[in-house]
């Protein structure tokens, strides 16, 4: 393990990990500073959201997790979309491609997912310590790779702009980002934020199929996303529901757009 710094964060490499987000939980406990990212060339046992497995091809992808530490909790919906925002600044600023936000934290290049993000919060009691933002970026290889990898659905920056990216450029990249995003969200552009995320967001507008963590499932056309990330769906039988991405399993896209916009 190194310790070095880019800009305005303290940044722990390390070989392999089993998760970072593990690893950035035993540094908050240690009393990591605000703006703190662990950074590793492999995960043996990553995740992602609903603990899902998070697999990634061995030195083809970039797995972080960035440590803050808010003064309070009432941007802690926005922390999230800043992240999902920082990665497809990075992404735009190594290849020039246009990435996009699936609903709710998964970033795609070319309708194939490049990124995710995870985020999770440690509390002392009720007050807030830390936010835990996992991304995971798919740097290298081509498709193929990644169906090999049980990733049909997964591609990466190189196999979709044909650029060959520096995963430390693209890091320092996106801790960039997410910093100048965060900075002008804590002066308040909460509005600004928002519209930023719901322009890149790729579910809107979408028929989309949604199945509930109780398992119901809900068919119907994701008509807009709330200030604080919740998708707001017209059911095929005529309700308007609103749903927060804790309570969803999976969403799944069923055809182009629709056009409600």
């Amino acid at each position: 393990m190194t310790v070095t710094t880019i800009g305005s964060w303290v940044v722990y490499r390390y070989r392999t990990v089993d998760s970072t987000q593990h690893v950035a939980a035993d540094l908050i406990a240690a009393g990591a500073v605000h703006r703190t990212a662990v950074v590793a060339d492999r995960q043996t046992a990553g995740y992602g959201r609903k603990e899902d497995v998070w697999r990634d091809a061995p030195g083809m992808s970039l797995l972080t997790t960035l440590i803050l530490r808010p003064t309070g909790t009432h941007h802690l919906p926005r922390l999230v979309m800043i992240a999902a925002l920082a990665v497809i600044d990075a992404i735009a600023e190594i290849s020039d491609a246009r990435a996009l936000i699936k609903w709710p934290n998964d970033v795609f290049l070319n309708d194939r997912k490049v990124a995710g993000i995870l985020g999770d919060a440690t509390w002392r009691g009720p007050h807030l310590e830390a936010i835990r933002l996992g991304i995971g970026i798919n740097v290298g290889g081509d498709r193929a790779l990644y169906t090999r990898q049980s990733l049909p659905g997964a591609t990466s920056i190189t196999a979709e702009t044909g650029a060959e990216v520096d995963r430390d450029i693209l890091l320092a990249a996106l801790l960039h980002h997410v910093a100048a995003r965060q900075d002008r969200l804590a002066l308040g552009a909460v509005e600004e934020t928002v519209d930023a995320w719901r322009r890149v967001m790729m579910t809107i507008d979408r028929a989309v199929v949604v199945t509930l963590r109780d398992n119901r499932v809900i068919r119907g056309i994701a008509a807009d996303v709330t200030d604080d990330g919740d998708l707001i769906v017209m059911t095929d039988d005529g309700r308007r529901m609103q749903l927060a991405a804790a309570e969803t399993r999976s969403l799944r896209h069923v055809g182009g757009a629709v056009g409600l916009h």
